[in-house]
C-alpha cells in the first residue's frame, strides 16, 4: 500500500465529504497530505532528471522554497499548478471536467503506481468563497428567485425547482447517484429502449 492509499483510509470521514473521490488534500492545515504531494512532486522532478535550482528558476521560485514546498512545509496555489506541470515536466490535468463528469483541482500522474492522484486544494479564500455561493444559491432556489423559461410547463417548472432544492441540500455522492441515474435514463431514451412517456 502506497503513502496516498494510507492517507485516504487514515483521514477522517468527516474532513470532505468527498473522500473517495480525492486522493490527497493540500493546503492549510493538511500537514500529512502537504508532505506526501512534497514527496512526490520531488519524485517527478527527479525522475525528469531536473536539479531543484533549475526548476525553481523556471517557476519563478527560490530553491529553498522550492525546498519547502517538496517537504509540504509550504503548497503552491491552485493557480500555479499548470506552471508547476510544466516545470516539472509532469503528465497532469488542472480543473479538466473528467469523462465522468468529476472537474478535480489537479490529476497528477504517479509514474511508480502507474494511477494518477486526484488532489484539492484547500484555501481559506476559496473555502469561503465556495460557501457564500452555495448560500445565495439556497436562497435564490427557496426564494423562487430562480428565472425558468416561461415555456415550462408549471407542474415540470415545480418538480425541477423542487429537485434542485433538494440537490443543493443533499451530500456529494447522492448528487452523484442522481446524475448518474439521470445520465443512464437519458441514455435509454435517446436509444429507445426506454418506454415513451
Amino acid at each position: 500500500m502506497d503513502e496516498v492509499d494510507k492517507a485516504n483510509q487514515e483521514r477522517p470521514q468527516s474532513e470532505d465529504p468527498r473522500p473517495e473521490f480525492v486522493d490527497l488534500f493540500v493546503g492549510p492545515g493538511q500537514d500529512k497530505d502537504n508532505r506526501i504531494f512534497g514527496e512526490l512532486l520531488a519524485k517527478i522532478r527527479q525522475h525528469a532528471g531536473r536539479t531543484r535550482a533549475e526548476t525553481a528558476a523556471e517557476l519563478g521560485l527560490s530553491a529553498e522554497y522550492l525546498r519547502l514546498i517538496e517537504l509540504g512545509r509550504r503548497t503552491p496555489a491552485l493557480g500555479q499548478m499548470e506552471k508547476f506541470l510544466e516545470a516539472y515536466r509532469a503528465d497532469g490535468e488542472v480543473g479538466r471536467l473528467q469523462p465522468g463528469g468529476d472537474r478535480p483541482d489537479l490529476l497528477i500522474s504517479d509514474m511508480y503506481n502507474k494511477e494518477p492522484v486526484v488532489v484539492k486544494f484547500k484555501s481559506r479564500i476559496r473555502e469561503a468563497r465556495r460557501s457564500e455561493a452555495r448560500s445565495a444559491e439556497m436562497e435564490a432556489s427557496l426564494s423562487g428567485q430562480w428565472d425558468y423559461p416561461e415555456s415550462m410547463e408549471d407542474d415540470y417548472s415545480k418538480d425541477l425547482r423542487a429537485a434542485i432544492n433538494l440537490l443543493l441540500t443533499a451530500e456529494h455522492a447522492a448528487v452523484i447517484k442522481v446524475r448518474k441515474f439521470l445520465q443512464s435514463e437519458v441514455r435509454r431514451k435517446s436509444t429507445g429502449s426506454c418506454p415513451s412517456e
